[in-house]
């Protein structure tokens, strides 16, 4: 009998490590130690905040009344707003060296990160778009939507090196849609750091609410193990132009730590 851990292509992380890695990762890249790595990743409860929030005056309130109700917050480098980390959220984590003298342009770094989960969606029958959304979370015109609501959101960042520029990007992925708790703690974080801004749950939609209840299990199975096939691809075709093996990657279902 397969087990469970040998067909999910999700790593179950902590999210320091997760963070940790994605920051090892781009560092090898600018370096010139790799041109890419890529990991599917999961963990626990928490709120990921960009750096630029800690400057406010309420963000060390906000943060306390987040841990003690169980939502420990951590920075990241990359841009967007704050999101929501722990069950029924999946990640997609990318990451390429864009050569000396190719177009630097956010917008082919977002479809190349995107297209395998459209892919994804197409291929379980569900049709997707680009588009902001009105009330959900860090809302950008890059979000994966579904009927009008987000299912995925997105993030990049840009880093210069001799060589060109070492890329990181990021998708945030709902397999369950986001519960009024998990709205509360969002709104409630913006209050404290005087943000006016509201998060409202029906701005989102989750995997578990696109497809019939009794194939919930095996559409999301299947919906994670197509977008691991099309990163496999993509990274051993990525080091294939370039010469290289591709046992230096991180790819989904290996240690990425």
């Amino acid at each position: 009998m397969t087990t469970p851990a040998a067909t999910d292509p999700v790593r179950e992380l902590a999210l320091a490590d997760a963070l940790a890695w994605e920051a090892a990762r781009l560092a090898e890249i600018a370096a010139g130690g790799r041109t890419s790595a890529v990991l599917l990743w999961s963990c626990e409860p928490a709120l990921v905040a960009p750096s630029r929030l800690s400057r406010l005056p309420g963000f060390a309130r906000a943060c306390t009344r987040a841990a003690d109700a169980g939502w420990p917050v951590h920075l990241r480098a990359t841009g967007g707003d704050l999101v929501p980390q722990g069950p029924g959220i999946v990640n997609l984590t990318l990451m390429f060296l864009r050569p000396q003298g190719a177009a630097p342009r956010l917008e082919d770094a977002y479809r190349q990160l995107t297209a395998p989960i459209c892919e994804a969606l197409s291929d379980a029958g569900i049709s997707s778009c680009y588009g902001s959304v009105p009330g959900a979370f860090c809302d950008g015109r890059f979000n994966v939507t579904v009927k009008g609501q987000k299912f995925a959101g997105t993030a990049q960042r840009w880093r210069p090196m001799a060589g060109g520029e070492a890329v990181q990007t990021h998708a945030l992925m709902l397999m369950r849609t986001p519960d009024e708790n998990t709205v509360a703690i969002l709104n409630r974080f913006y209050r404290d750091c005087g943000i006016d801004q509201v998060i409202r749950a029906s701005a989102h939609v989750g995997l578990h609410d696109l497809v019939q209840s009794d194939e919930g299990k095996t559409s999301q199975l299947g919906f994670l193990r197509t977008i691991a096939d099309r990163v496999h691809s993509w990274s051993a075709c990525n080091l294939s132009e370039r010469g290289q093996s591709t046992s230096n990657q991180s790819l989904p279902g290996n240690s990425p730590v």
